[in-house]
């Protein structure tokens, strides 16, 4: 592990990971075009920080990238316009055979989603992500393996060990892994606080440890010390806070919108 880089002051982080195109990010927004994306996506970027995070992660035009688990494509429309032309965006989403009602629709939507822009999604390829069967073919030999927010879904069905190893599977040797994810204080049980949304970050670099990556950097651009929900053992978890705001009291719903969205672990890890 490359302590000189891990235990970087946060600031020198931030200014080591903001080109010109990160400044998309805030004051520069205009230089990015972002007329694909709806107000509501857009409005996310103060507190996700995408071309900064990208940035951090090493992700290049002309970079292979593997999306874990992409969703509703908050991510993918950043990313499929910055690797149309030179790179490859491979979105390694729920498997076409999935059980679930919600992960099959949630599949179905993202590549309606696709097909309805193929101006900028024209060159993405979907693939399936299974931790329970073997790697989809289209995700090996990537640059960047990236997964945002998701890890805390894999830990609840036992399957985080397994997803790791299949994301080193993914990389070429030397190959980057990037992680964002709910962070839960260092002390409290991982099994415990997963059902929450959040994960300890010691607990998520042992998992990676153990499946072949080490740490290479952190950043601190998504810390926010005013998230308290498992401090205060607020029941509804990480669904509590902005975007999500799944709270019944109005009152509630105020408090949560000034915490913002919630900390969170910034972690590059390379494929040993």
């Amino acid at each position: 592990m490359n302590n000189s880089k891990r235990f970087l002051p946060a600031a020198l982080l931030l200014c080591a990971a903001v080109p010109f195109a990160s400044l998309a990010d805030g004051h520069g927004h205009h230089s990015v075009d972002n007329s694909h994306r709806s107000d509501k996506n857009q409005q996310r970027d103060e507190f996700r920080k995408p071309y900064q995070t990208l940035d951090f992660f090493g992700v290049k035009p002309n970079s292979k990238v593997v999306e874990i688990m992409p969703g509703g494509g908050w991510y993918t429309e950043i990313l499929a316009p910055m690797l149309k032309e030179q790179g490859t965006l491979v979105a390694a989403h729920y498997p076409t055979n999935v059980a679930s009602e919600y992960r099959k629709r949630s599949r179905t939507n993202f590549e309606q989603k696709l097909a309805g822009n193929k101006g900028v999604y024209g060159k993405v390829i979907v693939a399936d992500f299974d931790p329970k069967a073997g790697v989809d073919k289209a995700t090996t030999d990537a640059d960047v393996v990236l997964t945002f927010r998701g890890l805390h879904g894999l830990q609840n069905s036992n399957d985080l060990a397994a997803a790791f190893g299949q994301f080193n599977q993914m990389l070429k040797k030397g190959g980057k892994l990037g992680v964002v994810q709910h962070q839960a204080p260092e002390g409290y049980d991982a099994v415990a606080t997963a059902k929450k949304g959040y994960l300890p970050k010691s607990y998520v670099v042992a998992v990676a440890k153990a499946a072949g990556f080490d740490l290479h950097a952190e950043a601190y651009f998504h810390n926010n010390h005013q998230d308290r929900i498992i401090v205060d053992g607020v029941e509804g978890g990480v669904w509590s806070l902005p975007p999500s705001l799944n709270v019944k009291e109005e009152a509630d719903k105020e408090k949560f919108k000034k915490v913002g969205e919630s900390n969170r672990m910034t972690l590059l890890f390379s494929k040993r």
